[in-house]
């Protein structure tokens, strides 16, 4: 707790810098220009932030009391006295600043371009060409899972060769609650006799494997639809003789690829319960893989926001106690996902991040924090993981409506992002690639990184998500070398494995650069 007091006290002293650079802007109180409405503003800001801090000390003590704090309790804790509270007109006029630090950030961008991209923005075979040479550093944002290409499925499919009962799969897949199928599909899978996969004909086979993937045909869908896959994909661990192989075949064929794309780092977001030789496990296959493929591999544990919250907390508990006087190299994180839309992060996260940053704090136990956060539902959801001690957030894309919790992610936080473009088109969380405002953060400071989530489901990889970026915004060669350096230095890797990651990126960089400035 030592910690988090010097912190307040440092607050209290002095606040950070708002700096051209990082998409700040400092006005200090001995300088004071009554005529600036951004003295007031800056001095609000400051107040506001302080109490985000208060609030989280509140909410340690409250969860070490083992209570639960209430939504509109919390809001009252964040809330200032009226005349330091935010006017709707000084809002606004900070979105107009981190507007202009957007723009002046783009046009120092555009400045100091080292490789000109505009000359392969339209010419598709030399895009794609450097899209997929790109060094790209690390994925911070994978669910093991949700990579299965298409091949991937079929090969599984084939060897563990499921019995497929549909009325069986709708029970799960088709809940109206979690998640759903369209009426076409469940038709099929209704009117679908019992067999094993390979003892249909080719057409259901191939209409079968098209079950695996959101579909092409409407491009977009409700988080619903999407949900359904993982219970679909349930049948692909059908026979337990051989998970382990099922499980080991969906990683390596995903790292191979990753290798092939100059990826050198991945962070896994899995659901694992709390068990040792579950942690042990991971390191036997992190060694064996970066053998393998050359990548190194590490693993976030992630919660699930739908489940009931007592099993949330119970296993949290479990986890602290696993992790108590033991340290496990590969096991990094913590994650929480699952669908936003009406699970709200304070609600289902508190008695899971709070604890867990209590435990940190204390030095019982050592593990980061990332969490989903601003893909769907509530806005506040960012700044309450903030709160909540994530060190990291996974899509963010709702940050962009609230400019005082971004001012504290900025200011405060420098919070990291883990960007991923076509899974937030294809769930319908930003309609428009052009519009989507990962440029915008990064240009506002904020340190982001590409990522693919869910990237066999939604059909997309890591080139890719660069590609878009190019093709659909101004984004300079050195903004997205910059990305590929902020995922190795806001992986939650440890000191010597991100040293190792940054001196192989800088060579690879190096290499690529040579190469291409022949070209651009």
């Amino acid at each position: 707790m030592w910690k988090i007091k010097y912190k307040r006290i440092m607050i209290s002293v002095a606040f950070i810098c708002f700096v051209t650079v990082s998409g700040c802007d400092f006005n200090s109180n001995s300088h004071h220009d009554d005529n600036d409405p951004y003295v007031i503003i800056d001095e609000k800001l400051q107040t506001q932030f302080a109490l985000y801090e208060e609030t989280q000390d509140k909410a340690i003590e409250r969860v070490e009391q083992g209570g639960i704090i209430q939504r509109e309790e919390w809001e009252n804790w964040l809330t200032p006295s009226p005349e330091d509270l935010l006017s709707e007109d000084e809002l606004a006029k900070i979105a107009d600043r981190q507007q202009q630090t957007i723009e002046e950030n783009r046009l120092t961008a555009m400045q100091s371009v080292s490789l000109d991209l505009d000359l392969i923005r339209n010419d598709q075979a030399r895009l794609e060409q450097y899209c997929l040479e790109f060094p790209k550093g690390a994925l911070l944002h994978i669910h093991p899972t949700g990579t299965r290409s298409r091949q991937t499925v079929q090969e599984i499919l084939e060897a563990v060769n499921p019995v497929i009962n549909g009325p069986e799969i709708l029970v799960e897949a088709n809940d109206g609650e979690l998640s759903m199928l369209y009426p076409d599909e469940v038709a099929y899978l209704t009117a679908l006799p019992v067999l094993n996969y390979l003892d249909y004909d080719e057409e259901n086979k191939e209409r079968l494997l098209e079950f695996f993937f959101l579909p092409s045909d409407p491009p977009t869908h409700d988080f619903m639809r999407f949900e359904a896959i993982f219970t679909i994909n349930d049948l692909l661990n059908q026979d337990e003789s051989m998970q382990e192989w099922v499980e080991e075949k969906t990683y390596l064929d995903f790292l191979h690829r990753c290798a092939d794309q100059n990826v050198s780092y991945v962070e896994f977001t899995k659901v694992m319960w709390p068990d040792p030789l579950t942690f042990e496990q991971l390191h036997t296959w992190a060694e064996a893989w970066y053998e393998e493929t050359g990548v190194i591999v590490r693993w976030n544990s992630a919660f699930i926001r739908t489940l009931d919250f007592d099993a949330n907390t119970a296993w949290t508990r479990e986890l602290i106690t696993v992790l108590e006087n033991n340290y496990y190299t590969e096991l990094t994180g913590i994650d929480l996902l699952a669908n936003e839309t009406n699970t709200p992060a304070l609600e289902t996260g508190q008695n899971i991040y709070l604890p867990i940053l209590v435990a940190n704090e204390q030095g019982t136990i050592d593990i980061h924090r990332t969490m989903h956060a601003g893909e769907l539902g509530d806005v506040r959801n960012v700044r309450d993981a903030m709160i909540m001690g994530a060190e990291r957030v996974g899509h963010g894309v709702l940050l962009a409506q609230d400019p005082l919790s971004l001012e504290y992610a900025v200011q405060e936080k420098r919070l990291p992002i883990e960007i991923n473009i076509y899974s937030n088109y294809r769930l319908q969380v930003n309609e428009d690639f052009s519009k989507h405002p990962f440029l915008d953060f990064l240009r506002l400071g904020l340190p982001i990184s590409l990522s693919t989530d869910d990237e066999g489901m939604f059909v997309t990889d890591i080139t890719n998500e660069y590609k878009i970026a190019i093709t659909y915004t101004d984004i300079t060669h050195d903004e997205l070398k910059q990305m590929a350096f902020n995922s190795i230095e806001t992986a939650f890797a440890n000191d010597a494995d991100k040293a190792e990651l940054l001196i192989k990126l800088s060579q690879e960089f190096e290499a690529f650069e040579g190469r291409w400035s022949q070209v651009l």
